[in-house]
């Protein structure tokens, strides 16, 4: 009865279940990761898109949050919906680099539809819900463990045209997301890091076994065959406001460019972050300089 009542209740709220005849043809593909029913609550059209799965770890640095919500904002204008597993570090910063840019994300869950994990992220699901849907594979009330998470995993997987894993240490759920994705026959991408970050050395695994190195999103967009010119077109190459006019060939730390533009510490390193991986900017001891 207990189940029944969270069922009900979850319907009531504005969830439903997608059947396996309703999926979309990247799902339908492999219909063998996932169950033949899901929960969703928002609206799954989304999925009818191109899709990039970003995931990577919960403990993420603010370079890798800041790449994962770049790549994300920019791919999202374009019209792909970013897919991601609704926890903390990597992917929180993908949902909100997409939901930034107006666009829409996935959220797939590895507990029941109606259960916000981690708990934080209650107001975050409800905006992944308005611009996007969650999905869960599990039934309503149940709670996420060990293997659910496993499971969720390869449903971002099945969800996804390509993935970009973002900051993965050796043990890392991403990677189980990755293999995945190349049991599929899909497009594995690593966004790069300091050979000696030890929180990279899962991601650094991957390019070891033949994943691609990117450095800006419109590599990712070049693998699922659009034109990556496009986002030049539509304003995504322009320029940070004001930001690399206030830089140098002398390196100028993080707070002074932050006072010197206007914009608040979190803006200017996810733009930095950007510059520095299209080789427009590099960094030393005393900060940030042009190259």
């Amino acid at each position: 009865m207990a189940s029944l009542t969270a069922l009900d209740e979850v319907r009531q709220r504005g969830a439903r279940l997608w059947l396996e005849e309703e999926y979309s043809e990247t799902l339908s593909l492999v219909a063998e990761f996932v169950s033949p029913a899901l929960f969703v609550h928002g609206n799954v059209d989304c999925l009818a898109r191109p899709t990039v799965g970003i995931v990577g770890t919960r403990n993420a640095s603010p370079y890798g949050k800041a790449c994962a919500h770049k790549f994300a904002e920019a791919l999202a204008a374009q019209g792909i919906t970013i897919v991601s597993g609704g926890a903390l570090g990597i992917d929180a910063a993908a949902h909100r680099g997409a939901l930034a840019a107006g666009g829409s994300t996935v959220a797939v869950l590895a507990g029941g539809i109606d259960h916000v994990y981690p708990a934080v992220h209650h107001t975050l699901f409800n905006e992944i819900k308005k611009n996007g849907c969650l999905i869960s594979q599990f039934a309503a009330g149940s709670r996420p463990n060990d293997y659910k998470f496993l499971a969720r995993n390869q449903t971002v997987a099945a969800l996804s045209q390509v993935l970009l894993v973002v900051q993965a240490p050796v043990r890392s759920g991403a990677l189980s997301t990755a293999h995945a994705m190349a049991d599929l026959g899909r497009e594995v991408m690593v966004v790069p890091a300091n050979i000696d970050s030890h929180d990279f050395r899962g991601s650094f695994n991957l390019l070891r076994d033949g994943a691609a190195l990117v450095y800006h999103p419109g590599q990712v967009m070049d693998a699922l065959g659009l034109d990556p010119r496009s986002m030049r077109k539509n304003g995504q190459a322009e320029e940070p406001s004001g930001l690399l006019a206030v830089l140098n060939l002398e390196p100028t730390p993080v707070e002074r460019i932050v006072e010197r533009t206007g914009l608040s510490t979190s803006d200017v390193l996810a733009e930095l972050t950007m510059l520095e991986l299209e080789g427009r900017v590099t960094r030393e001891a005393g900060g940030y300089l042009l190259r």
